[in-house]
């Protein structure tokens, strides 16, 4: 069984020590002709073209989309595939919560009475929308899926999403179907937003029409973590943005480890590789220390702080190659982002209890 990997997928070796390892950006069919096992990332395309002529039996991702798949060319072809549904749902609800938390620093949503729209409520939409309750938002929520399947799911359309404080995406990237979210937030949806109402897009770059949210810059705030035609993305939009991360809202220790592990123990049960009971590897946690008083904000954005990638990102996007520097920027992203629960924050002084019972309910 010969396997052909991205490099950068962690933990790789871990779990397929024999893979032979290329760049996923641009991998040409040459190099995987003779290979029976594909694993790669959101950024290459997995299609006819790439895999026609090849021996691929078996294609894997260890993320949670699947839009960089040519699904229906796959199943005809017969070539089996798998990905990481929600591996980084975690991750990603708790990128929200830091967005939030620097949001809040610097003055805004810190008003009473706020309200969320949340769009697409799948894994990581629900916990999201969760979480902003938790946060004493009044959460309003659009998933047309949902509810024509869920008599009882409260579900608002598109059209009615006004007068909101914060609205965050967190849908997949679809051209057909009855609802499609390819630009699905365009002029006519913003059109409807009031003066300064936050738009969070953790999901897929493609579901914002970029050229109209740039009617929209001294109305809007956007906080963006992907973007369309990754790795050319929009330097007007990036320069707009108030909270700009390169694809890595779904990053941390721990969800990199549950991607890479779920696809191996899928390409385990269907027979492609033998079981070597592999050690699982140890998690490492994450210890702070507060010599002053905090609240929850500060606990949050000590573990991190979107704000400081958005500098990081902004310079480094303007000063050199834009596709090269954001794929670096991706694949160079710290691997000390911990979740939450992994989190053992000792000698806390805490500035209000109700910060105390926050912290306590989002880990």
């Amino acid at each position: 069984m010969k396997i052909i990997a991205d490099q950068d997928i962690p933990f790789i070796k871990h779990y397929f020590d024999n893979a032979y390892l290329i760049e996923g950006r641009n991998l040409q069919q040459n190099q995987i002709k003779d290979a029976d096992m594909l694993l790669v990332r959101s950024i290459t395309k997995v299609n006819e073209a790439l895999l026609k002529g090849t021996n691929i039996k078996f294609v894997a991702s260890p993320t949670t989309g699947t839009d960089h798949f040519d699904i229906a060319y796959l199943n005809k072809a017969g070539i089996l595939w798998a990905n990481a549904h929600g591996c980084n749902a975690i991750a990603v609800e708790e990128y929200v919560i830091c967005a939030i938390a620097a949001l809040q620093k610097q003055g805004y949503l810190t008003g009473s009475h706020l309200r969320a729209g949340v769009i697409g409520v799948g894994n990581i939409g629900s916990r999201v929308a969760e979480k902003l309750k938790l946060l004493g938002f009044d959460v309003i929520q659009c998933d047309p899926l949902r509810a024509e399947k869920e008599t009882d799911f409260p579900h608002v359309p598109l059209e009615e999403f006004s007068d909101l404080d914060f609205i965050s995406l967190h849908t997949p990237l679809t051209k057909s179907g009855n609802y499609p979210t390819y630009h699905m937030i365009q002029k006519t949806f913003l059109d409807k937003q009031k003066k300064n109402t936050i738009l969070m897009n953790t999901g897929r770059g493609a579901v914002i029409d970029f050229n109209d949210l740039k009617l929209y810059g001294e109305y809007l705030i956007w906080c963006l973590d992907v973007w369309e035609n990754e790795p050319f993305i929009d330097i007007e939009v990036l320069n707009r943005a108030f909270i700009a991360t390169p694809h890595i809202a779904g990053y941390t220790v721990q969800s990199k480890y549950r991607g890479i592990k779920m696809i191996y123990d899928v390409a385990v049960q269907q027979g492609f590789i033998e079981n070597k009971k592999v050690n699982p590897l140890i998690l490492p946690a994450q210890n702070m220390v507060f010599n002053t008083p905090v609240d929850w904000q500060d606990i949050v954005l000590k573990i991190y702080d979107p704000l400081v990638t958005t500098n990081v990102m902004k310079q480094a996007i303007f000063e050199n190659d834009q596709a090269s520097t954001f794929d670096n920027l991706r694949k160079n992203f710290a691997d000390n982002r911990h979740e939450f629960a992994y989190v053992q924050a000792e000698n806390i002084h805490w500035i209000d209890k109700i910060d105390k019972s926050i912290w306590e309910v989002l880990v």
